[in-house]
């Protein structure tokens, strides 16, 4: 410390600046870090951390800043999913196709089963949908002799598991090894969208296509887009929550071939997937889903990114355990065609 100090001049007589001084500045961006990673990982991750509160905050622009030197900054509009507006049915919407990779480890079996039968009986809702949304699991190499042969099993009885060349990671680039896997798995034409999610989000399917519809089919980006408030918070460089993303699929085969993504592929994936098409001027058209995507609130504070349910959803996230699955599920009637039976008694 006293060799620092000395090496920025702060010792000199007069100076403002004591060796005091140094160290407290030092100790409070100390308890800074350990307040945001430690104690409190889960509700200051760095995409929370970098968003706002303010609920009801006006529409912002999504700015391409830059993030090196060599960047330059140019404005594109972001357009809003409209409250206002009735979800359309996804029946004869324009024929839209998205690949839906949930992001998950070889071992959260119960999880998948809750997410295959979700959205098994949202297709059974509207018949129309099994055409148009593909929903698979994605997850790294299995490496246990357990994971092994109950994965199997899935597989053969399935057939919705891509299994990545990758070691099991959540910042590590598995998020590029699985849009570069689609787009070496599958011929060009197959989808219009791939969408990136978390096991821990509840997607409406058929608000999900509706939306879609009436997108761009060519350089777009949809999902809720961070930060929400930049007056209040760091104004980082706009990207989409984790929660759930998609990426039209010119812009798939961009990431699978490109070097910009290939070699900087550390760091929190929604972060670095917005931070790639930001440096290569890409995705000229974004869709923020705000306020219809959003975090489940429960006994949290409202703000920008995380509110309570509305009849319009397109995505719950943060429903990490069983409790809250059951209450947002029984909010949108998921149950309502459950039919009577002397075979079962539920309250």
């Amino acid at each position: 410390m006293s060799s620092l100090y000395k090496q920025l001049g702060l010792g000199a007589a007069g100076s403002p600046v004591t060796a005091s001084h140094l160290l407290m500045l030092v100790l409070g961006a100390g308890f800074l870090a350990f307040t945001v990673f430690v104690v409190h990982p889960n509700d200051f991750r760095l995409q929370s951390f970098f968003s706002g509160a303010c609920p009801g905050s006006p529409p912002h622009d999504a700015v391409h800043a830059p993030v090196n030197a060599t960047a330059k900054a140019t404005a594109t509009p972001v357009k809003h999913a409209d409250a206002t507006v009735p979800v359309k049915a996804a029946d004869g919407q324009a024929g839209v196709r998205v690949l839906i990779g949930i992001q998950t480890m070889p071992g959260k079996y119960e999880r998948r089963h809750l997410l295959r039968t979700v959205y098994a009986l949202q297709l059974q809702e509207h018949p129309s949908l099994a055409g148009a949304v593909d929903v698979r699991f994605v997850f790294c190499n299995v490496t246990s002799a357990v994971d092994a042969v109950l994965v199997a099993l899935e597989i053969m009885r399935y057939g919705d598991v891509m299994v990545l060349d990758c070691a099991e990671n959540m910042d590590g680039g598995k998020t590029y090894d699985f849009f570069a896997a689609a787009a070496r798995a599958f011929p060009d034409g197959s989808y219009d969208y791939v969408m990136k999610a978390d096991d821990d989000t509840y997607l409406r399917l058929q608000a999900l296509a509706a939306w879609m519809a009436g997108a761009a089919r060519d350089d777009a980006y949809l999902g809720l887009q961070m930060p929400c408030d930049r007056e209040n918070f760091y104004p980082f460089p706009p990207f989409m929550s984790g929660m759930g993303y998609a990426l039209s699929w010119d812009l798939v085969r961009w990431v699978a071939r490109s070097e910009v993504s290939r070699r900087d592929r550390v760091g929190p994936e929604d972060m670095w997937t917005g931070r790639w098409l930001n440096v290569a001027g890409k995705a000229k058209n974004r869709y923020d889903g705000a306020p219809r995507m959003y975090n489940y609130l429960g006994s949290s504070p409202a703000n920008c990114f995380r509110r309570g349910f509305r009849p319009d959803t397109i995505a719950v996230h943060m429903l990490k355990d069983a409790g809250r699955w059951a209450e947002t599920l029984a909010y949108f009637n998921a149950t309502a065609g459950l039919p009577p039976s002397g075979l079962y008694h539920l309250p």
